[in-house]
C-alpha cells in the first residue's frame, strides 16, 4: 500500500462551555468568527445537495461533455476536462474505486472532506499510469483491509465528495476521452469481498442548499449545523465549535440565537460574508494584476479565512502538487478586467506554462464566477488549443476583448463579456517553476482603442 491517511481522532464530547454571558459586541464578535470557520462546509452543500436530488448515494456518474455556462452548481469549473462525480456515503462500509490503465492522458481523482480539504488523490501523478484498485473508508470503520488492495484512504468525513477529471485534448478527442470514463467502477466492498453487506443506515437527508453570496447570512448557521455531524473534527476545530454553541451553532441541532444577542449575531454573520469576499480577491499578495494561489489550498488546516475565501472564488481547487491556479482581476496597471476595453496576454519566448500535462486560460464572468456565454462558444486557450499561433520568436500573445479580431488572430482570442471578468491560468502537474515562485506570470495589458 503506498500509504494510510490516519483518521481524525474525534476527542472530547462537545458539550456546553460555562463561561460568562455573552455581550452584544462579544456576540457580534463571535458570529463573524463562526461564520468565516463555517462557511466552506456550508458552500460545499451547494454541489452536495444538487448531486443528491440526482444521483443516488455511492454511485459514479462520468459526464463525458465539456462545461459551459449553463453549468452553475460549482464556481469556476474548468472547460479542460470531462468530470466524473459520486458522493460517498461511508457511515456503513468503504467503498471501492477501481480504474484502469491510463496512459497516454492525464487523469484524477479527488477526494473532498466536509471541510473542503483535499484527502488525497488518485491518478496520473499520485499513483501512477497503471490500474489499481482504491479502498476508501471513513472514520466509524474499524475492518480489515483485505489482499489486493493498490492503497487505502481513510477519511474523517462521513461523507466524501469523489471528483474526477479526465483529460480532453481537444474536439476531436471527445470520443476516446469518454471510452477512457467507462472503466471507472465504484462499489462497495462487500461486493468485492463477497461479504454480507452493511447495515442499511437511514438515508441521508442533506439541508436544501441557500445562496451563500445572497439574502440573510446568518441563514449559513442553519445548513452548517445540519452538516457538521458528517464530520469527526479535530480538537482545534471542537475548540472552536464549543465557543460557537453559545450563539446557537450547535452540530444536529436547528440553529436558534439567543433572542437577546439575536440582532449582534445577524450582524456578525454580515460582517463575516463581507471578510470572506473580500478576501476572496486577495487570496495572495498581487504581482501585475495576478494573485498566485495560496500555498496551503486543499490542506488548510487551521486557516479558516483562506479555506472560505477559496470556497467562495474557486472551490475544489487542488493541492499546488496537482494543479497551480493563477488568477487575474486586475490588468498590469492594477485596473478591473472589464469587457469594455481590450487586452493582450503576452508569454515571451520560453515561458510559456511549465507543466508536466497541460495548461489553460479560462475566462469567468466577475460577478458570478461562472464561464460566460460568447457566440463561439470558447471559455478557455491553452496548449490543446488547435489554431494558436505563436509569435515569430516562439512566444504566444492571445487577444482578450468583445469583439472578433481580424480573421488570422482569431485562433488566439478569448472573447469577453461586456462588463467585469477575471481570468484562471490552470497548471496541470505544474514544473517546479511554478510551485517555487520563480515562474513569472504573462502581462496582462490593456491596449487602448
Amino acid at each position: 500500500m503506498r500509504y494510510w491517511i490516519s483518521a481524525l481522532a474525534l476527542g472530547a464530547s462537545l458539550g456546553t462551555v460555562h463561561a460568562t454571558p455573552l455581550d452584544q459586541p462579544q456576540a457580534k464578535a463571535l458570529a463573524q468568527e463562526a461564520y468565516v470557520f463555517a462557511y466552506a462546509t456550508a458552500e460545499h452543500d451547494k454541489v452536495l445537495s444538487a448531486i443528491a436530488a440526482k444521483l443516488p448515494f455511492n454511485r459514479l456518474y462520468s459526464e463525458p461533455r465539456l462545461l459551459g455556462p449553463q453549468d452553475n452548481k460549482v464556481v469556476s469549473p474548468n472547460n479542460d476536462t470531462f468530470y466524473s462525480r459520486a458522493l460517498l456515503d461511508l457511515r456503513g462500509e468503504p467503498q471501492v474505486l477501481d480504474v484502469p490503465a491510463i496512459l497516454d492522458r492525464y487523469y484524477s481523482f479527488q477526494l473532498v472532506d466536509m471541510r473542503t480539504d483535499n484527502l488525497d488523490y488518485i491518478g496520473t501523478r499520485a499513483t501512477g499510469t497503471q490500474a489499481g484498485r482504491y479502498l476508501i473508508a471513513g472514520p466509524d470503520w474499524q475492518g480489515e483491509v483485505p489482499a489486493g488492495f493498490s492503497a487505502v484512504i481513510r477519511s474523517p468525513s462521513r461523507l466524501v465528495f469523489l471528483l474526477g477529471r479526465t483529460e480532453v485534448k481537444g474536439e476531436t478527442d471527445q470520443k476516446a476521452a469518454a471510452q477512457v470514463m467507462t472503466g471507472y467502477a465504484l462499489l462497495p466492498l462487500s461486493r468485492i469481498t463477497g461479504a454480507a453487506p452493511a447495515q442499511v443506515l437511514p438515508s441521508l437527508q442533506l439541508p436544501a442548499y441557500v445562496d451563500t453570496k445572497q439574502g440573510t447570512a446568518q441563514v449559513l448557521f442553519s445548513n452548517f449545523n445540519a452538516l457538521a455531524p458528517l464530520h469527526r473534527w479535530t480538537a482545534s476545530e471542537q475548540a472552536k465549535l464549543a465557543r460557537f454553541a453559545a450563539i446557537g451553532i450547535k452540530p444536529g441541532a436547528p440553529f436558534e440565537p439567543p433572542a437577546a444577542l439575536s440582532e449582534a449575531i445577524a450582524e456578525g454573520a454580515e460582517a463575516g460574508r463581507e471578510q470572506v469576499r473580500v478576501a476572496s480577491s486577495r487570496v495572495s499578495i498581487e504581482q501585475q494584476g495576478w494573485f498566485k494561489s495560496p500555498t496551503n489550498v486543499g490542506k488548510f488546516g487551521d486557516d479558516d479565512l483562506t479555506r472560505a475565501a477559496v470556497a467562495w472564488r474557486y472551490i475544489y481547487a487542488n493541492d499546488a502538487v496537482e494543479a497551480v491556479y493563477p488568477m487575474a482581476l486586475h490588468d498590469a496597471q492594477g485596473q478591473v478586467l472589464d469587457g469594455r476595453h481590450r487586452y493582450r496576454l503576452h508569454f515571451p519566448a520560453g515561458q510559456l506554462p511549465p507543466v508536466n500535462a497541460f495548461w489553460s486560460l479560462t475566462l469567468y464572468d466577475g460577478k458570478t464566477q461562472l464561464l460566460s456565454a460568447n457566440p463561439i462558444q470558447r471559455y478557455a486557450l491553452g496548449d490543446r488549443s488547435p489554431d494558436l499561433q505563436y509569435d515569430a520568436d516562439g512566444g504566444l500573445t492571445l487577444i482578450l476583448q468583445g469583439r472578433a479580431p481580424e480573421a488570422a488572430q482569431q485562433g488566439n482570442w478569448l472573447p469577453t463579456p461586456e462588463g467585469p471578468f477575471n481570468l484562471l491560468l490552470r497548471l496541470y502537474l505544474p514544473k517546479a517553476g511554478a510551485l517555487d515562485g520563480s515562474y513569472q506570470l504573462p502581462t496582462l495589458a490593456r491596449i487602448e482603442p
